[in-house]
């Protein structure tokens, strides 16, 4: 196949190149043991640089412009808001004495919470979307100073290496009672 003709084509392979690289490059870091140093931290960040940047070039390379042109709609504004609470067991023969640990604790806030996982924004101009909740085990909590320490911010909102993930809560909004009742039936597979 010929990508020079092609520039979305020419860069998207170049970028897909690099990524192979880099996921080669960490796969051996890993592998070695050589994976907790800052070296390997310039290698991860350059990997989920280059997980981004191929992903744009495939867009270039696929996006058709006919699609802008053809659609007068504007796009929905959506957002997402994301809530993390800590929480530490201060009364262990309590929590234990419930006999539903972690599950029987999420449960408790979920019901003072009115059976809304993250309560809604009650907001007349905001529809109210689809939520989750992820419940982990992790050995420290998260405080605003992590956000002001933190080289990425944003990995500061991620899973934790440390953390275990415990369960999930789901609470999706369907268009109809016929989507609801279909993802039901999914679900029971």
């Amino acid at each position: 196949m010929n990508t020079t003709s092609d520039p979305a084509r020419t860069a998207a392979v170049q970028a897909g190149e690099e990524l192979h690289r880099l996921v080669r490059l960490h796969v051996d870091q890993v592998a070695s043991g050589n994976d907790d140093d800052d070296v390997a931290e310039d290698t991860d960040r350059a990997l989920w640089e280059a997980v981004a940047a191929y992903g744009v070039a495939l867009d270039d390379l696929y996006d058709e412009e006919s699609d802008d042109e053809d659609n007068d709609e504007p796009d929905e504004l959506t957002f997402t808001v994301r809530t993390r609470y800590d929480y530490t067991v201060v009364d262990e023969k309590a929590f234990l004495a419930g006999g539903q640990g972690i599950a029987g604790a999420v449960g408790a806030l979920l019901k003072r919470a009115g059976g809304k996982p993250v309560p809604a924004l009650e907001v007349a101009s905001l529809e109210t979307g689809s939520g989750l909740i992820t419940v982990h085990l992790n050995a420290e909590l998260l405080t605003a100073e992590n956000f002001a320490e933190a080289e990425e911010p944003t990995d500061l909102l991620l899973v934790d290496r440390d953390e275990s993930l415990q369960f999930v809560l789901d609470e999706p909004v369907f268009g109809s009672r016929a989507e609801a009742e279909a993802a039901a039936r999914r679900s029971d597979d």
